[in-house]
């Protein structure tokens, strides 16, 4: 007798939907937030502001060239923090699609649609490949989680597919 049943796994569906998409829509709207404000300008373009006057002293044009490195290091490391962002973004966008995908699989699997049958075997089958792959490849103490979850998406696989009968119009 298969442990999982339909009902389990719309829930399962649904909350991970929900789970995935609560992170995804917050570091979105941090995102959106901070391209709308903007980054005030470059750290060099500041340093560069602060005048020295015409005629600099030695201890002058020495604070000059210290401030002139400390901006250069900070727009490096502005430039580095800058594509982190851009690439977290893009993966809370990514997440942001899968995570909908889920919560419509996991509706429409409560509703027991033909759709979300095909839908929710694609993504276990998608989490199946690697947790296979893991368990048979990692050391002992990754291979039996994936072991355990390689089992699991088997037997909601058995789930969404026993029973089925498909529609004749």
């Amino acid at each position: 007798m298969n442990p999982v049943s339909m009902a389990m796994l719309a829930s399962l569906f649904t909350w991970a939907g929900g789970l995935l998409g609560a992170p995804s829509t917050v570091v979105l709207v941090l995102y959106g937030l901070y391209r709308a404000v903007g980054a005030g300008g470059d750290a060099s373009e500041r340093a560069a502001g602060a005048g020295f006057g015409s005629n600099p002293d030695a201890l002058l044009l020495m604070l000059k060239g210290i401030s002139t490195a400390i901006a250069s290091i900070a727009g490096a490391v502005g430039s580095v923090a800058q594509w982190m962002f851009n690439v977290v973004a893009m993966v809370a966008v990514a997440g942001l699609v899968v995570a909908t995908l889920c919560w419509f699989t996991g509706r429409g699997l409560a509703a027991q649609a033909a759709w979300a049958r095909v839908s929710a075997a694609a993504m276990l089958t998608l989490l199946l490949l690697p947790s296979l792959l893991l368990a048979l490849s990692a050391g002992s103490g990754v291979r039996w989680p994936m072991m355990a979850l390689a089992a699991f998406c088997l037997l909601a696989l058995h789930t969404v597919w026993a029973g089925y009968l498909p529609q004749s119009r």
